[in-house]
């Protein structure tokens, strides 16, 4: 674009951005091409946006120039959030197109297409991709037609015509993975993901995740803003573990996806993978956590008035949860949050054939609402307390998902602060373990060595020191046997002197004192070789003593402000994106 382009944009923007008019002359002075680039670079969601637009469409009306009346319309298609008012735009491109070369029809078509789809009018959507394909010629415009095979195959997958939408994304990625051009990557792991979805819906698990595993090997062919994709892929296998029963593997690869689908603004997805958590748990018969999953499904429709037939059946464990606790307020209000969802689905999925049940399955519902209501104003104040006990479980289960946010965020800060410590100190949690002691006498208060019985004279101290040097240095405290009673027995001395020892040389408590140590150790092994991140929590704790996995989490918690399995996490992250780089 030629430099004086620049200066007119600019111009042109500064008036606008400061709300200023612009005399008729100087926007009549602005050229298609101007308004065009000016078009092009301005983010949507920027107010002077419209403003060009206008101008834009203004000018090509005025002066009937027809190529770019169309391309007002078609961008006005595609910025206006009004469906109404979008499919007004789009039959104006039809009837421009008419006087255009096809090849401007068909986008007009795709455009109406794109339109319906997004109102979930999935049928009228495909019948105008299907236009738009039986015009493009599969061997001149070969790019754009598998596109098009593609976007068909998305229809049909959202109305659950599994067997057609495998068959067109099939088709679109064998097209795509032929050529190394980038949109054509971007098609080829479009197409894959989408392809190995389906298979999983028909049943097809192998095939799938065959497929997922094929588009893994082939990560490093994505630029680095397209990384996120990885996780979609990753989310698809979770869903054909979780149908091969692997539940705790499903649960693992579920959980690691979900800061990155949040990150992506994705509900839609996030949704459907709360769906599968609390599936899996259920399977696991952990039905806590099954409900708190599925909670998140109901906290995802109320702030973003979104469901789908797949996951309404959530409420359906909600509901017989609830039954079984005989908690009937929070029965009854997952029954009507269920009615609320179905009438939702009638209205939103007017193309799926399973709507026709919809009718039938709210009924009884209905049927079961006005029950439990009964059931409640006959109970009286037995009523009021179960509405109590509702409010507060619902409360708790809020706080919870707060708590589990800010713990995790809290996690992430820990988790850095540790690294910087470790970097900058060359030490672990600050843990003395091959400290000496120079003058071990002055560490003593005076005051509190005239208050206690117990203090240690001057050849008690100067036999310890070289005992818990090495101590420390063998690695001694990785016996799981030792006590206090045990080191007593070993250096042939008592408890009392030693507890006395650690309280005032180290500043802990013997057991805080020997789990910083593990806990030191195994961060410096851990670093030296990767394989410890590769093993399960109770194997470290097993490795470093501990008499059980709860025991080492509560220490490395107590230690760095985090749990072990999240810091294992966070270092197997960080070696994959070594890897990928």
């Amino acid at each position: 674009m030629p430099k004086h382009y620049f200066f007119l944009c600019f111009f042109f923007l500064f008036y606008a951005t400061n709300s200023q008019s612009i005399s008729q002359n100087k926007k009549a002075s602005l050229t298609f091409e101007q308004l065009s680039d000016s078009l092009a670079v301005i983010n949507k969601k920027d107010k002077k946006y419209p403003f060009f637009l206008q101008l834009y469409l203004n000018k090509a009306k005025k002066e009937q120039h027809t190529e770019h009346l169309f391309e007002a319309y078609y961008k006005y298609s595609g910025y206006e959030p009004s469906a109404q008012k979008a499919h007004i735009y789009t039959d104006s491109l039809l009837l421009i197109a008419k006087k255009l070369p096809q090849a401007y029809y068909i986008r007009a078509l795709q455009a109406k297409a794109t339109n319906y789809y997004y109102e979930k009018d999935y049928i009228n959507s495909l019948k105008y991709e299907l236009q738009a394909l039986n015009k493009l010629n599969k061997e001149t415009d070969s790019y754009a037609f598998y596109k098009s095979i593609y976007s068909i195959g998305l229809v049909y997958f959202h109305i659950q015509e599994y067997n057609k939408a495998y068959t067109y994304f099939n088709q679109a990625r064998v097209y795509f993975q032929k050529s190394t051009d980038y949109s054509h990557v971007q098609g080829y792991f479009n197409s894959l993901y989408r392809e190995a979805f389906a298979l999983y819906y028909l049943n097809n698990y192998s095939e799938s995740k065959n497929l997922i595993k094929n588009g893994l090997n082939k990560k490093k062919l994505l630029k680095a803003d397209d990384a996120y994709k990885l996780s979609y892929f990753k989310y698809v296998l979770a869903l054909n573990l979780y149908r091969e029963k692997q539940y705790a593997e499903s649960i693992t690869l579920l959980e690691d996806q979900i800061d990155l689908i949040i990150a992506n603004n994705d509900f839609a997805n996030l949704a459907t993978l709360y769906y599968y958590l609390g599936k899996n748990y259920h399977e696991l018969k952990n039905e806590e956590q099954a409900v708190f999953y599925f909670n998140q499904i109901d906290r995802i429709f109320k702030e973003q008035h979104y469901s789908n037939p797949e996951i309404k059946e959530a409420y359906t464990y909600l509901i017989k949860y609830y039954q079984q606790k005989n908690i009937p307020a929070k029965e009854l209000f997952y029954t009507n949050r269920m009615i609320e969802i179905m009438q939702y689905l009638q209205s939103e999925y007017k193309s799926l054939s399973v709507s026709l049940h919809y009718n039938f399955d709210v009924s009884k519902l209905l049927s079961e609402k006005k029950r439990l209501e009964n059931d409640l104003n006959s109970k009286n104040k037995g009523t009021m307390y179960m509405g109590v006990l509702g409010t507060i479980i619902i409360v708790i289960l809020l706080i919870f998902a707060t708590y589990n946010y800010r713990k995790r965020k809290q996690y992430v800060k820990n988790y850095h602060d540790l690294l910087q410590q470790r970097k900058s100190k060359n030490t672990s949690l600050n843990v003395a373990v091959h400290s000496k002691i120079p003058n071990v006498l002055e560490v003593v208060n005076d005051t509190n060595k005239n208050n206690s019985a117990k203090e240690l004279n001057d050849k008690t101290i100067n036999k310890l020191v070289p005992l818990f040097d090495a101590f420390e240095k063998k690695h001694d405290f990785l016996n799981n046997e030792v006590n206090l009673n045990y080191l007593a027995l070993q250096w042939n001395t008592n408890r009392t002197y030693l507890s006395e020892f650690i309280n005032v040389h180290k500043q802990k408590t013997f057991n805080d004192y020997v789990n910083s140590l593990r806990v030191s150790y195994f961060l410096d092994e851990a670093e030296q070789n990767k394989k410890w991140y590769k093993l399960k929590v109770q194997a470290i704790a097993e490795k470093l003593g501990f008499s059980s996995a709860r025991s080492f989490s509560n220490a490395f918690l107590k230690e760095t402000g985090m749990s072990p399995s999240f810091y294992i996490q966070k270092k197997k992250n960080e070696t994959e994106n070594d890897v990928h780089l």
